[in-house]
């Protein structure tokens, strides 16, 4: 990587739909809410794929931030310029989130773990007010040995 500017965090796989007040009855979510997942939440992030069109968007707050820095760099003339590490299982949001990312400009060099699903952000939006359902899975096990594979030092 020969840019500018490198981010580490948890990244996150946002899966974004505009839903009713049934489905924030349903998962008990307020309006504004920013929490991490129970157990009653896990069906949420299919019911959203599976009834709901969402956007998919490669998040985080570090990610989101990086790529937000790609975007003003992009802009004045400097494609290329960030990269982002950060832990992913090896399923398909980790495969969605790695495409968002790419789409954005964003260089990614994830660490993969085959044993845990990739971390998801449900963003339920009604009304233009959005509340967060987060499961970080993945995105809690990047390992200090990640930063010594040849991609990382390059």
């Amino acid at each position: 990587f020969s840019g500018s500017l490198m981010g580490m965090g948890n990244p996150l796989l946002d899966v974004s739909a505009e839903v009713g007040q049934e489905i924030l009855d349903k998962y008990s979510v307020k309006l504004d809410d920013a929490i991490l997942a129970e157990e009653k939440h896990m069906p949420l992030y299919q019911e959203l794929v599976d009834n709901h069109s969402p956007q998919y968007i490669a998040g985080g707050a570090t990610q989101n931030t990086i790529r937000v820095a790609q975007w003003v760099l992009s802009a004045n003339g400097r494609p290329d310029e960030t990269a982002y590490m950060g832990c992913v299982g090896t399923d398909k949001f980790g495969e969605q989130l790695e495409a968002c990312a790419a789409k954005d400009g964003v260089k990614v060099h994830y660490m993969k773990d085959p044993t845990t699903p990739t971390g998801v952000c449900a963003v339920l939006v009604k009304g233009g007010e959005r509340s967060l359902v987060t499961k970080l899975d993945a995105a809690n096990n990047f390992k200090p040995s990640h930063l010594e594979t040849p991609e990382s030092k390059a």
